[in-house]
Formats: C-alpha cells, sequence, structure tokens
C-alpha cells in the first residue's frame, strides 16, 4: 500500500479519500469513460475481467487507457481544508481505494500530503481503509473526508466527520453517530448542470420537422402539426442524448481547452454516473414520444443515431466528410418531419435543405478553426489546420449561394403559382436571403460566431429581424 509513515500517537490525522472527494469525479469511471471513448469494442470485455474481481479489472482498466491527472476537477474546499490542516500541524494523509499509483501521481499535482496510499494488494476501501489507519496511526484522533456509505467503517473509528454531498439517507447514518460532523454540498444546482449537459438551446434546430407541412400550406391542418410536434420532441431528446455521449467521448480534450472546460462534465459540476443515465433516460423519452408515429421516424431517428456514432468516433476525424454528416443531419430532420405529418418532401425542397445546411456547416466548421486560432491553440481532433480556411470559406460560400439559386428557380415553378396568389412577391425572399447568408460569413471570419450558426441566428437580433420580414413577405405572398 505504500510507505509506511513513522508513527506519533500525540499529532492529529486528517484524512481524505480521493474519488468523489478531493476530485469531483470517480477515476474508475473517468477510465471506463475514456476506454469507451478510445477503444469502445473494449467494453465488451468488461463483464469477463470483472469475474477476476474488482482488484484485477482495476488494474486491466489501467493498462488500457490513460488519464491526465493534470485536469482532473478538484474540489477547492477540500484542497483548502487540507491546506489548514497541516497548517495547523496535523498529518495530513490521501487514502483511496484507486490504485495506488493514481494515488500517488495526483499527489505529485498537490503536494499537501504527508502520507499518499491507495490499493495495492488489496482493495483498500471501508474497513480495511479503517484497518490501514488504525496500524499506521493507532491512538491518533482522525478526522477524516469522504463521500460514500463505504466511509461509516472509517467514521465510526474517527474524531470528526466530513462529509461530501452525502444522500439524505447517508446523512442520517453520520448524524446517528453523534459526532462532530461537518457536511460539504457544493451540488445544490446538480438540476441547474444537468439540463445544461442537455443543452435544450440547441432544439431550437429541431423546428426544421416543422419546414414541410409549413410548405405544404397545411396550416389549419391541426394532425400534421401535432405529429410535427411529438416528432419535434422525440428528435430533441434524441440529439440531448448525443450531446451527453458526444461529451463524454471528448471529455479529456474538453478539458484541456479554456473554451470548453467550464462544461458541466469537464468540470466536474455533473457526475460521470449522472451522464451516464442520461443517456438511456433521454432515449427512452425519445422513443415514448414517437411511439405513434410512422415506422418511417423510427428509421430516420435511428439512422441519425447511427451517423452520429460514426461520427463521434470515426468521421470527425474525416476530412469534408464530417461536413457532409453535419449537413446531413440537418436534412434527416426534414425527411422526419415529413414522414410524421405524412407531408412529402419535394425535390426542391430537399436540394435546398442539401445545399443551405452544407453551407450552415461549413460556417460551423470555419468559426472553430478561426477561433482557435485566435486562441493560439490547436485543432483538436479534426482533419484541417489554418490553411484551410480559405478553401472552407470559398466552398461554404459557393453552396450557400446556390442554395439561394434554386430558391429562385423554385419561384419559377408552377407549382408556386398553385400555392400563392401573388407569387411574385416571393421574390423578395431571395436578397433577404442573400444579406443574411452573406452577413453571417462575414461575421463568421471576424471570428464572432463562435457556435452552431443555427443557435447563434436564434440569439441574433437581425436575424430576428430577416425572420419577421420573411413571414411579412409570405403572408403578402399567399
Amino acid at each position: 500500500m505504500g510507505a509506511q509513515p513513522l508513527r506519533d500517537e500525540c499529532q492529529p490525522v486528517f484524512a481524505v479519500d480521493l474519488d468523489d472527494s478531493l476530485l469531483k469525479t470517480d477515476l474508475l469511471l473517468e477510465r471506463i469513460v475514456n476506454l469507451a471513448a478510445h477503444a469502445p469494442l473494449n467494453l465488451l470485455k468488461i463483464p469477463l475481467k470483472l469475474l477476476g474481481g474488482k482488484l484485477s479489472f482495476k488494474r486491466w482498466l489501467s493498462t488500457e487507457t490513460t488519464l491526465d491527472y493534470s485536469t482532473l476537477p478538484v474540489r477547492q474546499e477540500v484542497l483548502d481544508r487540507v491546506k489548514e490542516a497541516r497548517g495547523r500541524g496535523e498529518k495530513t494523509v490521501l487514502i483511496s481505494a484507486s490504485l495506488n499509483e493514481d494515488v500517488l501521481n495526483i499527489a505529485q499535482l498537490y503536494p499537501f500530503f504527508d502520507v499518499s496510499v491507495g490499493t495495492s494488494d488489496i482493495n483498500l476501501k471501508g474497513s480495511t481503509k479503517l484497518k490501514f489507519l488504525e496500524e499506521t496511526f493507532p491512538s491518533a484522533p482522525i478526522t477524516y473526508v469522504g463521500d460514500s456509505l463505504s466511509d461509516l467503517d472509517v467514521w465510526d473509528k474517527c474524531q470528526k466527520i466530513i462529509a461530501i454531498n452525502p444522500s439524505p439517507y447517508l446523512s442520517w447514518r453520520i448524524r446517528s453517530k453523534s459526532k462532530l460532523t461537518e457536511f460539504i454540498f457544493d451540488k445544490s444546482s446538480n438540476l441547474k448542470f444537468l439540463v445544461r449537459e442537455l443543452r435544450p438551446y440547441q432544439w431550437v434546430k429541431n423546428v426544421l420537422v416543422f419546414l414541410p407541412v409549413f410548405a405544404a400550406h397545411r396550416f389549419f391542418d391541426w394532425g400534421p402539426w401535432i405529429a410535427a410536434a411529438k416528432t419535434f420532441f422525440s428528435f430533441s431528446f434524441l440529439a440531448s442524448a448525443v450531446y451527453v455521449f458526444n461529451d463524454l467521448c471528448d471529455l479529456s480534450s474538453d478539458r484541456r481547452q479554456k473554451s470548453k472546460n467550464h462544461r458541466p462534465l469537464a468540470s466536474g459540476n455533473l457526475s460521470l454516473k449522472t451522464a451516464i443515465l442520461l443517456i438511456p433516460a433521454c432515449l427512452t423519452l425519445s422513443v415514448v414520444f414517437s411511439w405513434n408515429l410512422s415506422p418511417s421516424v423510427f428509421h430516420v431517428l435511428g439512422c441519425y443515431l447511427l451517423m452520429n456514432i460514426l461520427y463521434s468516433f470515426w468521421v470527425k476525424k474525416i476530412l469534408v466528410m464530417d461536413v457532409v454528416f453535419l449537413a446531413g443531419f440537418y436534412s434527416l430532420r426534414i425527411f422526419a418531419g415529413g414522414f410524421a405529418s405524412e407531408v412529402s418532401v419535394s425535390e426542391w425542397l430537399l436540394s435546398f435543405s442539401v445545399f443551405f445546411f452544407f453551407g450552415l456547416a461549413m460556417i460551423k466548421r470555419f468559426s472553430e478553426i478561426k477561433a482557435q486560432l485566435l486562441s493560439a491553440s490547436t485543432t483538436s481532433r479534426r482533419a484541417y489546420d489554418s490553411q484551410d480556411l480559405i478553401t472552407i470559406q470559398t466552398s461554404g460560400i459557393c453552396t450557400s449561394v446556390l442554395s439561394i439559386l434554386i430558391l429562385a428557380l423554385y419561384l419559377s415553378t408552377g407549382e408556386v403559382k398553385k400555392l400563392y396568389s401573388h407569387p411574385q412577391i416571393l421574390w423578395f425572399v431571395t436578397p433577404v436571403l442573400l444579406f443574411w447568408i452573406n452577413r453571417i460569413w462575414i461575421l463568421g471570419s471576424r471570428g464572432l460566431v463562435k457556435e452552431d450558426p443555427l443557435v447563434f441566428a436564434l440569439k441574433d437580433k437581425v436575424t430576428w429581424a430577416v425572420g419577421l420580414i420573411t413571414a411579412i413577405i409570405f403572408l403578402k405572398a399567399i
């Protein structure tokens, strides 16, 4: 378990657990997530490896994964208490069921511990942890910082208890011991971080499911609108599951980027356990909302999920193919809306969406590279670099303008004359869209579009004005 310290029966001991105590995360889950992100097929080996016992399982995980200890989120309040205890002359101890090499590596980053010890031959948890403390510090008064039910064994023999975010049941068990106790609650805003992780602001992209109903002029036919609304929520929860999955896969890289290390998972404000449970919860809600819809909607949702998995593991690293997938995600929403509302998606709408959303995807990629250049950081897990900016910009602008050309050609067809009383008024939409698409590209080139273009548009007052003008034009044309 590491070197035995010199015994001093009079010197108080301030002992701290590592997982979910000093750290805002659990190293075992960190390694499992790391395995899922870099070698997903190895997840199939987990049941077999668990048969060899938890200690053997931990050792196997340590050989299959790597952790950047310097980026792991630390609970500053606990670290401050360690410093204070050391200043008072107490012997500070970092003790954990995590592997000894992990504990020693983390202790090197925070040199405020006199003793650092983890699991070597036996799992240093519960009664085993208590035995180590009693044998090493036989008569010393101990303050112990922990977070779980397994720590009750240690707290039984402690002089003082410090509990991190205990559950109501654990709090009751601790209070029943009638000892000097302190509670540290720093997850009171857990719901806030959970909602942030789901990114409901990104759901605005799913409004595209209503486009086929709108384009078919089924304004007062409530059936298609209700079906499209169900599809909206189904797509939204599916997308949220994908966001959580992507954040888990990108956890280590997000922690190294200043623009992303504040995210709920990267910062440790939302636990990995909660995030892992969120994925099946969101998938279930997605199925519930799409249950009575056309089977074709399920096929589109399944295609969207499969494409996102491929994108997360492989496609996002492939030049240009990643942008094709991003554009495809937008188009799939339109297909889903058409299938759900039983409105056929016209070739014109499909052609327009392919070019328009490819252009938006190019803006997204262009803006990411631009932001990285401005922050002097390197591109993470992408196939692009700074010399590709001009090519991306040229391709994106041309594709965006082509989508406006397709719209202009559509406005000349007989279909439009059948749907609108004054179709000539619709021509005013083309300069409005040309203004908007060129403006957003200029803003992107200045580094001002720092997120998904549709999300940026939601916050942009000029875009709202453009939308209002476009709506007025369509109303006048009807």
